[in-house]
């Protein structure tokens, strides 16, 4: 059985450099689902995207939303966020520091300049904010023993065929 994260444990988490999925309801009532970077800031959860991006407009549909995030590298871990998503203007300073959580400075650099002519091209951005109202997570690194969790950094290193 996983354990859960603590509160703690969880602000720090949903802190690390994650890639987040978004699950919006579609038109029909299916899930959509769209890989998204993100920030975790002042216990929310901060997207940005083009204004005319089918998630924008599933959101101003249906603002219920799900976010998970997880980690995927063994010993496995995640958060799955239920919530309720908010449509907001752009945030200039959320693009910058962004990119420099998913990038560093230097590849910020660099991606500033390619997002806005793409974000331009798409109408615009704006804002997802997604206000949790519960959440559940799972670590299974407990589970894990100690010569698995040292095989498992020595994979990070070794060559793809051990």
């Amino acid at each position: 059985m996983p354990k859960r994260l603590s509160k703690r444990e969880l602000k720090r988490y949903l802190g690390g450099r994650h890639v987040a999925v978004l699950a919006t309801i579609g038109k029909n009532g299916e899930p959509v689902l769209t890989p998204i970077w993100y920030l975790y800031l002042d216990g929310k959860i901060m997207m940005r995207t083009g204004k005319e991006a089918g998630k924008v407009k599933n959101i101003q549909r249906d603002p219920r939303v799900t976010v998970c995030v997880q980690d995927e590298r063994p010993p496995y871990s995640s958060a799955t966020i239920y919530g309720t998503a908010t449509i907001e203007p752009q945030k200039p300073e959320l693009g910058p520091k962004m990119a420099r959580h998913y990038l560093g400075a230097i590849g910020a650099a660099g991606y500033k300049r390619t997002a806005a002519e793409q974000i331009e091209a798409d109408g615009g951005e704006i804002t997802i904010v997604v206000t949790p109202e519960r959440m559940t997570t799972q670590d299974f690194s407990l589970e894990t023993p100690l010569v698995g969790k040292v095989w498992l950094q020595l994979r990070r290193i070794l060559p793809p065929w051990l």
